[in-house]
């Protein structure tokens, strides 16, 4: 039975109170975040579209080599077959949510109309069937549609956004474990939950998975995140939800976003008030003695590919650190006098 349909019974306890107060402390923050970035901004959410796609594509598991998921997701190559093509209408399909959002609905039939987007090479997706009590001749007769059971609920949420009778994300994350729970498609119901999340969380003004992968995140609590989906999921049937946990879960993974975001912009204004390549320098004298560049990355992930290569090479010319192997994977080492790593 539908969490949303019985929100109003709903009583947010005290210590998500507190969680909600410090995640609309930094949706507050949001014009601030992106008037530090100004005109590089479109730069930093394709950036993130990129990084999410990648990590979706890990938690989908799909079978693209490295090689050819770099390729793909940030050189647009012309996909050569139905794993590639699900990667490239992902991107397709983040890049529109980040970029137009705000005009997107998610309606049963907007849902179904992303997923089979993303799976337009492969047989149309349709809407389910759920056995009801009803006695008919025919099986089919006695079935209903889980449009219908999906639209019921997407209804009374609109509703209740509209009335602003209750806070947003909250409601959101209800609806995601009601959308998880009636699976309304007969296939690929997990790309869509995923999908609608992450339209969820942008239309929140979550305006922190702009500027960091959101589906980075997720994968690196994956584990927990299933978890809670499946503790909140005990019971739903019965109407005896308990969504308190994912909730929870969600609320300290958007602080987290948030917190992330705003080192990553404070590195962003430190770089831009620097010479780049010497900013470069300096992060990597920080790092353990052996490095790679995907370490760098991490600290500055808006410095180019060719800023970061120039500070390498200087480095490495004037004797500070010389490459242990070779290709985009080859490890650093710093160089110290006295010491031999040959």
């Amino acid at each position: 039975m539908s969490t949303v349909l019985n929100i109003e019974r709903f009583i947010i306890p005290n210590d998500i109170v507190v969680s909600l107060t410090k995640i609309y402390t930094w949706i507050g923050k949001n014009k601030d975040l992106r008037e530090i970035v100004k005109s590089d901004y479109q730069k930093i959410v394709d950036q993130t579209i990129e990084r999410d796609t990648f990590f979706l594509s890990q938690i989908l598991e799909l079978d693209v080599t490295d090689a050819r998921t770099r390729l793909i997701i940030t050189k647009n190559s012309t996909p050569r077959n139905k794993e590639e093509t699900t990667l490239f209408n992902l991107k397709e399909t983040l890049t529109n949510f980040q970029n137009n959002y705000q005009k997107l609905r998610f309606q049963s039939n907007d849902i179904l109309n992303y997923l089979n987007y993303i799976y337009s090479h492969y047989n149309d997706i349709k809407f389910d069937l759920v056995e009801t009590k009803k006695r008919a001749i025919l099986k089919s007769q006695a079935d209903r549609s889980k449009r219908l059971v999906l639209d019921e609920i997407n209804d009374f949420l609109e509703i209740q956004l509209h009335k602003e009778s209750f806070e947003t994300t909250t409601l959101f994350f209800n609806y995601f474990i009601d959308f998880i729970n009636v699976a309304p498609f007969t296939e690929h119901n997990l790309t869509a939950a995923l999908v609608l999340l992450y339209l969820l969380i942008l239309k929140a003004d979550l305006d922190a998975f702009k500027y960091i992968s959101f589906f980075e995140l997720l994968y690196e609590n994956y584990e927990e995140f299933q978890t809670e989906i499946k503790n909140a999921s005990f019971n739903w049937k019965e109407g005896f939800a308990q969504t308190f946990g994912f909730i929870r879960f969600m609320n300290k993974l958007i602080i987290a976003g948030y917190e992330k975001a705003a080192n990553v912009i404070k590195e962003y204004k430190f770089d831009s008030n620097l010479n780049k390549a010497d900013n470069i320098g300096n992060t990597i004298f920080k790092l353990p003695d052996i490095f790679t560049k995907k370490e760098i990355r991490m600290i500055h992930p808006y410095v180019s590919e060719s800023t970061i290569n120039r500070a390498l090479m200087r480095l490495r010319d004037e004797g500070f650190i010389k490459p242990l192997g070779k290709g985009r994977s080859a490890k650093w080492v710093k160089v110290y006098k006295g010491y031999d790593y040959e």
